[in-house]
């Protein structure tokens, strides 16, 4: 593995490059991986690069979100999750990965251990309980892109019994999404969320994730992020594992792990795989799903 240290986007970033996709993640403020791209270019302005945006709240500093991929804990509560994460990360090196690690006020350490290969880099995100009394969360992989494409959030389209009797998914919303909404684009076996620039509004939907994988395909790009999806578990927001939100400026496609209640010592760990691949832009989805080989059920 090679690293590097550059600037990207006015932050300090180390590079970490083992032949596949290469990881820019800031080492001046909370980790965030603010860039991913192919040797040849491809990915290029993939991830979304926003540093005036803020999440302005009531008795707390503002939060800036930077953009890029970072780590939350779920389930959303402000006064938690919003926590500024401008502090520089201890940062951690090893022959095969590099770990960038903020401990917030609330006692809870977030880490993410990027590991780059060949053809993937692996992203691990860890919370762990340095407080002295018992939490309960859930890892929360968010990673923010430019608009102009779409993701990909997969249905499970088989049965979860043998009669095919039984229920085997479902659709979840929050408040402002609205069926209605053009960016909403429900099919079969895949559900689009359109990113488009400058629309009005957001809105932001859910599935169950069991097919354990969601995408976003910009231009001539595909970025996917793998990840397990586990049986009897509770999963936040009504069990949905991965999850999409869409405005004007940005696009998330967002995958968790499931909620857990840590200890005072404990740690939980939610693994994403990032493949990053060139495809055709005018490729019907299923023909880009069966050349990476990519189920649904």
């Amino acid at each position: 593995m090679n690293i590097a240290e550059v600037d990207s986007g006015g932050h300090a970033c180390l590079v970490l490059d083992a032949g596949g996709p290469r990881v820019a993640v800031t080492t001046d403020i909370g980790p965030r991986i603010l860039g991913v791209t192919l040797a040849d270019g491809t990915g290029e302005g993939l991830l979304a690069s926003l540093p005036g945006l803020t999440i302005d709240l009531p008795a707390q500093p503002p939060f800036r979100m930077v953009g890029g991929h970072r780590l939350w804990a779920a389930p959303e509560v402000p006064a938690t999750t919003y926590l500024p994460d401008d502090a520089p990360p201890v940062v951690t090196r090893a022959p095969d990965a590099v770990a960038f690690s903020e401990l917030q006020a609330t006692g809870l350490r977030k880490t993410l251990r990027v590991a780059p290969a060949a053809d993937s880099v692996v992203v691990d995100h860890i919370l762990a309980n340095e407080g002295t009394e018992p939490m309960r969360v859930a890892p929360w992989a968010i990673t923010m892109l430019t608009p102009g494409g779409e993701a990909w959030l997969p249905r499970f389209m088989g049965r979860t019994d043998p009669g095919g009797y039984q229920a085997n998914g479902s659709l979840v919303l929050w408040p402002y999404t609205r069926f209605d909404d053009a960016r909403l684009v429900p099919g079969d076996p895949v559900t689009r969320v359109l990113a488009i620039a400058g629309s009005e509004g957001r809105v932001k939907v859910g599935l169950q994730g069991r097919p354990g994988w969601a995408a976003y395909r910009r231009a001539d790009a595909l970025l996917v992020k793998r990840f397990a999806w586990l049986e009897d578990v509770t999963y936040p927001d009504m069990d949905a594992s991965v999850q999409c939100y869409s405005c004007g400026d940005f696009i998330e496609v967002e995958t968790l792990g499931p909620l857990m209640t840590l200890s005072p010592g404990e740690s939980t760990t939610h693994r994403e795989t990032w493949m990053l691949v060139r495809v055709d832009p005018a490729a019907p989805i299923d023909a880009v799903l069966s050349q990476l080989g990519l189920m649904t059920d």
